[in-house]
């Protein structure tokens, strides 16, 4: 018992004097119970919406302000035409659109029925289900309030269909499996380049190679290239096992696809780097990268939806590489983005692999220096 004890004692020693050790040990419970206890909720309110409103009377107006006062809609940007309308769904600058058609109000006063339409984004499953559910109670109320002194709502003449685009079947795997692709990658690319660049410091094989003839950036490229392959077999083998086992079309350019994926794996690759430069060990390492695991799940819009979330935590959510990955391989496989359409997307996420990329490399230089 004694000499457990003296070993027990000098493990808690050590692990008092690895400041960095103890700093993860205390701060990543209290970091991630308040970004996740405020950022993570289901309740999906204040959904961008786009309006195409032919009709323009006090009617009409009425209608959208009666889907704004409900909470769950803000009509973000008032369309001019039918590609605007579409295009500003496709690159999700909203969620859901409604489209109130010439002679609304003259046709429902008729009686004659005018279709109504609300068009929802349906690659994320719970928002959609979401503005599925509550159009239809508020365009109900609306109908009981405006035709109030002509009975039911049911004897409204008004037709309101909504309308599920890119998923209209609302099926889980065509919304889950493309964000597998950039989870996966997030995880293992950081995780597995990490460790065994520092797996080589701890075994000095880094040091033996700095007294041939090889230049340190020769080194960090070779040691990152085989990274690149796994992670291009990995997004590669999830995209064929999705269309093969779960029907998922891509309805994009396979080609713009693979760019992306190398442009996200670049940013996954210098995390990895990165983390390897600041740890001392491989546990060190495994660490550092785990800390930025949970936030990829929970905040950037792969399980929980993004709208819900308090301006600090989306803020937040936009320094995190897998919310542009997310939305560009949904967007692709699912809408069948095009590259122009994808570049809010893309500019964040390039500015992150040049600025993650470059420290990593100045901090790698100093290190093997």
């Amino acid at each position: 018992m004694r000499r457990i004890k003296a070993i027990a004692k000098k493990e808690f020693l050590h692990i008092l004097r690895d400041r960095s050790t103890l700093m993860l040990i205390v701060t990543m419970p209290l970091v991630q119970l308040i970004i996740y206890g405020y950022g993570i909720n289901s309740d999906v309110k204040h959904l961008a919406m786009a309006v195409y409103d032919e009709d323009r009377t006090s009617m009409s107006r009425r209608l959208v302000e009666a889907f704004e006062q409900s909470a769950y809609f803000d009509a973000v940007k008032h369309v001019e035409s039918p590609l605007d309308f579409r295009q500003t769904l496709d690159r999700g600058r909203a969620k859901a659109g409604l489209h109130i058609p010439p002679d609304f109000m003259r046709e429902a006063l008729a009686g004659r029925e005018p279709p109504l339409q609300l068009v929802i984004d349906g690659t994320d499953s719970n928002p959609a289900n979401t503005a599925l559910n509550t159009s239809r109670a508020i365009v109900s109320a609306f109908l009981q309030r405006e035709f109030s002194g002509a009975g039911s709502a049911e004897k409204a003449a008004v037709d309101f269909r909504p309308r599920m685009w890119y998923n209209p079947d609302l099926k889980t795997p065509f919304f889950m499996v493309p964000g597998l692709v950039g989870l996966l990658l997030q995880v293992l690319i950081p995780m597995i380049t990490a460790s065994a660049i520092v797996r080589e410091k701890e075994m000095g094989n880094i040091e033996q190679l700095l007294v041939t003839p090889v230049k340190p950036y020769e080194i960090m490229i070779g040691k990152l290239i085989p990274y690149i392959g796994i992670g291009m077999f990995i997004s590669v083998a999830i995209i064929a096992a999705a269309q093969i086992l779960f029907h998922i079309p891509i309805r994009g350019n396979l080609l713009t696809l693979l760019l992306l994926t190398f442009l996200f794996l670049t940013v996954c690759l210098g995390i990895g780097l990165l983390a390897s430069t600041l740890s001392n060990n491989q546990q060190q390492a495994a660490q550092m990268v785990m800390f930025i695991v949970p936030p990829s799940i929970l905040l950037s819009g792969y399980m929980f939806p993004r709208e819900g979330m308090p301006l600090p935590i989306y803020v937040i959510s936009q320094f995190i590489p897998l919310t542009y990955f997310v939305q560009i391989i949904r967007g692709i496989i699912l809408k069948g983005l095009g590259f122009s359409d994808l570049i809010p997307q893309i500019i964040p996420l390039a500015a992150m692999a040049l600025l993650v990329v470059g420290i990593s490399i100045r901090k790698f230089h100093k290190r093997i220096g």
